[in-house]
């Protein structure tokens, strides 16, 4: 019992980042039990939200990248979470200062949820059974679920149910295939499983249909085909703020799902990843095409993305792992720029239909320049960022198809740069009515707030920085 209590301490104090987070929630639920609901409190809350989550990322830089096993193995700390956590922790940061500057008056709710799916996704990137990666991602599920229909208005709750209904409907899929992983193994641990699994006699497609459905949770986190349904209508309908957060934070957690689910499992899954990439990648792109609401184009753009993330993962090489983690981290400040960007245009102009953006860098041409720099990123294209993390991700395929590889790797390869050039089209929508349309009559009322546009400029810096710098990336990849 006195070395049972001694281990469960010292995991505990290994966990100092979700410490301050769990202090950080009950916090905030005690003062909005005491605290009228007036706009300065909800400011006061916004700000000791802001105050947790850099605490927690001072923590999380004071703590080093050190292998651990937590909690009789139910959690293990390495390089690799550690990597992950820290980008949740940034996509955190980056989206409560994106609603200071933007004045987003919220209920202390809101940010009570937004740390909850920190704290959940800190233990999913730690999750090395798949109990604690059920709960861990049942939490972050629920959290934002509860975003998502917060505001109460129908569309909002359209959305949520939606939202609700197909993740509840991927994870019970997951738990499926989870149980099937579990009779042939006879354990619940990533370890255990992949020992049981070593010396498995039977059916090689029993394998391939347990992966397939266990994969099914980490896809809906990452809004990849097939379970990409309920993206468009939840990105257009959440607040921009809180769905930029939701498209960044939990695709983290959804690629270390992924990774740990194939890094277990024995078997070949070159073709099974490779259709949901070409898959996610084709509905996203061309469903993009046809939009005239920039959220909603972002949702599907979300989608393609997700496939152009799991590259890197088809066939477990280092190299591809360390490439999706640079497009992952590269991949949070272009698409937290762009939904800023958006946010900015609407203050103004009251739409997010790209009709309505029409001139407006004709009067603010460094707003529109910088704007560009994050739909060029997102595109891919040079001097961006967006193009080192496909050239590596592209790097990759190409490695192994030539070093003897499948060949739906090629097939992957030019779909991929194909889907690249199509990408130009929507993306390039937002500067082109921005710098080409007419201005409406008035954009000559309209003037822009030097701390959002400072904030949007530092995050498309990141984004250029990273293109002549990668190594300022690279250096803290696993």
């Amino acid at each position: 019992m006195k070395e049972q209590l001694q281990h469960i301490l010292e995991s505990g104090a290994v966990l100092r980042t979700e410490i301050i987070i769990v202090f950080g929630i009950l916090l905030l639920t005690t003062l909005t039990s005491f605290l009228k609901k007036t706009d300065r409190n909800k400011h006061y809350m916004h700000v000791v939200s802001l105050v947790i989550v850099l605490a927690a990322v001072v923590s999380y830089v004071n703590s080093g990248p050190t292998e651990n096993e937590l909690f009789y193995n139910l959690l293990h700390y390495d390089a690799f979470s550690h990597f992950g956590k820290g980008l949740v922790l940034i996509s955190g940061s980056i989206i409560l200062l994106h609603m200071l500057v933007m004045k987003v008056v919220l209920d202390a709710e809101y940010f009570i949820l937004i740390l909850g799916i920190i704290f959940g996704l800190s233990f999913l990137l730690m999750s090395s059974h798949l109990l604690s990666m059920f709960i861990a991602m049942e939490v972050v599920s629920l959290c934002s679920y509860m975003l998502v229909a917060m505001k109460k208005e129908a569309y909002n709750l359209e959305a949520g149910i939606k939202y609700l209904i197909f993740g509840a409907t991927s994870t019970a899929v997951m738990l499926y295939g989870a149980s099937f992983l579990y009779g042939i193994s006879g354990s619940l641990s990533f370890q255990g499983i992949q020992e049981g699994l070593t010396n498995f006699n039977g059916s090689p497609t029993l394998l391939q249909v347990a992966m397939i459905l266990t994969q099914a949770g980490p896809l809906f986190k990452l809004a990849a085909a097939p379970f990409h349904i309920w993206a468009p209508d939840v990105y257009e309908a959440t607040p921009t703020p809180i769905i930029s957060f939701l498209a960044t934070a939990p695709k983290v957690g959804g690629l270390y799902m992924v990774f740990r689910i194939l890094e277990v499992i024995p078997v070949d899954h070159t073709i099974i990843l490779s259709a949901i990439i070409l898959l996610s990648i084709l509905i996203g792109n061309f469903a993009a095409l046809t939009q005239k609401n920039s959220k909603r184009m972002m949702g599907y753009s979300g989608i393609a993305q997700s496939g152009f993330l799991l590259v890197g993962f088809l066939g477990l090489q280092m190299t591809g792992l360390r490439a999706s983690g640079f497009y992952m981290a590269v991949y949070i400040f272009m698409t937290t720029g762009a939904f800023l960007l958006l946010d900015m245009i609407n203050s103004q102009v009251k739409s997010f239909a790209f009709e309505k953006m029409a001139g407006l860098s004709q009067k603010f041409v460094f707003f529109g320049i910088v704007g560009l720099i994050f739909m060029v990123g997102l595109t891919g294209l040079p001097p961006t960022a967006g193009f080192t993390s496909k050239f590596l991700v592209f790097t990759n395929v190409w490695e192994q198809y030539s070093n003897g590889g499948h060949k739906i790797l090629l097939w992957v390869l030019l779909f991929g740069l194909v889907n690249t050039a199509v990408s130009i089209y929507y993306y390039f929508k937002i500067p082109y009515f921005m710098f080409m349309k007419s201005p409406g009559e008035n954009v000559s009322e309209i003037k822009l707030n030097f701390m959002q546009l400072g904030l949007l400029t530092i995050l498309a810096f990141a984004v250029l920085a990273f293109f002549f710098a990668p190594q300022w990336i690279q250096g803290f990849l696993f």
